[in-house]
């Protein structure tokens, strides 16, 4: 297991970069911000989306991330988690950033499904 912010160098992300496209069964958290954009990593088959965000070029930027050709061909799928904490009317922003990542994900015919989960 591996975790990757910015405050991670270069350097070391490139060692874990090289450690995972080898092994199997590597996990590795990082930040949004890091892996959004500059890292090619083909051995990547779960992504987990934690942060509410909305921005539709970092929302594509990560799920590219898992569409590039692995070497065993294996799909990657997406966990797009939210913490739904609406009162009444009033939506909080993890829910109302949900509801525009799904917007993308229906408009570029991502094939996805919502679980409702009661905690």
């Amino acid at each position: 297991m591996f975790f990757v912010s910015g405050q991670v160098a270069t350097s070391d992300r490139e060692a874990i970069r090289g450690i995972v496209e080898k092994q199997k069964n590597a996990i590795i958290v990082a930040s949004l911000g890091t892996f959004s954009t500059g890292i090619n990593i083909r051995n990547l088959h779960n992504i987990i989306f934690a942060s509410p965000s909305k921005s539709q070029i970092r929302v594509l930027q990560s799920i590219g991330r898992g569409l590039r050709k692995s070497d065993n061909n294996e799909p990657t799928t997406l966990y797009d988690i939210i913490d739904n904490l609406s009162y009444e009317n009033l939506k909080n922003f993890a829910t109302l950033h949900s509801e525009e990542r799904h917007r993308i994900y229906e408009r570029e015919n991502f094939n996805n499904k919502t679980y409702r989960i009661a905690i």
